[in-house]
């Protein structure tokens, strides 16, 4: 099995290739909205550099944080939350392939109980997306093969553990520290 790509080798073949970067756009990680930047300028309280990689169409942007081969993932959102989503691009990419949204996926707690709730609401987002978009498994699958992207087992508890972390909570350039993602 081939190395998984760098992040900077993953995020170009998503730029370069328009079939791939419309696929992510449909589950809203669309690399043209960098263009407008964050809804405002924000730093991490550690001084890591960021760079805004993709937007939502809430207005949020997915962020690298600091450099090398492979970064975390930071989100943030135009309402002032935002924190950690994944450790890498790929996981990233794999999490948002693999959920209805990341506001679904962090809408409920995480609970002892494996986050029965939580799966259970995605669960249920993905059966109101295919009355819309029956293609969904076939993109989801599309997309994974496109850029070599892991199943998303286990990324949604990820994803949980890492937006907790204060020290990825963005703050805005005023002082203001992020709300979290998560309830």
């Amino acid at each position: 099995m081939p190395e998984p790509m760098t992040d900077a080798a993953l995020l170009e073949r998503v730029r370069s290739t328009p079939a791939i970067a419309k696929l992510l756009t449909d589950f809203d990680f669309d690399v043209a909205r960098v263009a407008g930047g964050p809804a405002e300028p924000i730093h991490l309280a550690g001084g890591e550099p960021l760079e805004m990689v993709a937007g939502d169409a809430s207005g949020g942007a997915f962020m690298l944080v600091g450099s090398g081969d492979q970064r975390p993932v930071l989100y943030a959102g135009s309402e002032g939350e935002g924190g950690l989503i994944a450790t890498s691009l790929r996981d990233a990419l794999a999490l948002i392939a693999s959920v209805s949204s990341i506001h679904d996926a962090t809408a409920g707690r995480w609970d002892d109980d494996g986050g029965a709730a939580v799966l259970a609401m995605l669960a249920e987002a993905d059966e109101e997306l295919r009355e819309d978009w029956p293609d969904l498994d076939e993109d989801r699958q599309r997309l994974r093969e496109a850029l070599a992207l892991p199943a998303g087992d286990g990324l949604v508890e990820a994803l949980h553990r890492l937006a907790a972390d204060e020290t990825y909570r963005p703050i805005s350039d005023a002082g203001d520290r992020y709300d979290s993602m998560l309830p």
